[in-house]
């Protein structure tokens, strides 16, 4: 069995085997800085929308087992990663399987100029999942040892808000792997 301590070691260890000396002590370094505090999760401060129309985040008031954070800044086109969304529904549906005790959130911090974009994508996609619209800058305010480069906005986070694995488990089987290790070790394997 795989304890969250060993999950974030090996997390480390698959992402050196893959990189030069130089890559891999920067990653390990952003690692730390990801998992020097909790992560600060203030959804009920963004805009929710859901199947492309506001709605009432109920997300605040649940302190799940886990929470998969998806974020996706300025740096991403937010209305190409809208588009992109499909690659999560494979994994989506076998969270479900653990709701209420695993939640995914959905963080997007779209530029000012595209949010006329964004929001066309929004209602013209209307991803039947929540979608949290941070116009503010409150994610990356409230959490700023969260490293800037995109290989660190996806993240599992404990009850504690603590990071216990970095990656993209829609992106990466290795990764995907590992999350469920994680998940099923504490909740349970679930069919």
């Amino acid at each position: 069995m795989i304890n969250m301590r060993n999950a974030s070691i090996l997390l480390i260890g698959v992402f050196f085997a893959l990189m030069s000396c130089s890559e891999k002590e920067s990653f390990k370094k952003g690692i730390i800085q990801l998992q020097s505090h909790p992560i600060t999760l203030s959804l009920d401060k963004m805009r929710c929308m859901w199947n492309g129309k506001d709605t009432f985040s109920l997300h605040s008031k649940i302190n799940p087992d886990f929470k998969l954070v998806v974020f996706l800044d300025t740096v991403a086109c937010s209305s190409c990663e809208l588009k992109a969304m499909y690659m999560w529904n494979e994994m989506l549906d076998k969270t479900k399987m653990y709701d209420p005790e695993l939640s995914v959130y959905f963080i997007f911090l779209p530029l000012k100029k595209d949010l006329d974009s964004f929001y066309f994508t929004m209602r013209t996609m209307s991803p039947s999942l929540p979608i949290n619209v941070d116009t503010a800058g409150i994610f990356i305010r409230e959490n700023p040892h969260i490293p800037r480069e995109a290989v660190y906005h996806t993240f599992l986070l404990d009850k504690d808000n603590r990071v216990v694995l970095v990656g993209n488990p829609s992106r990466s089987e290795k990764i995907e792997e590992m999350f469920w290790q994680i998940v099923e070790e504490k909740l349970g394997k679930r069919e």
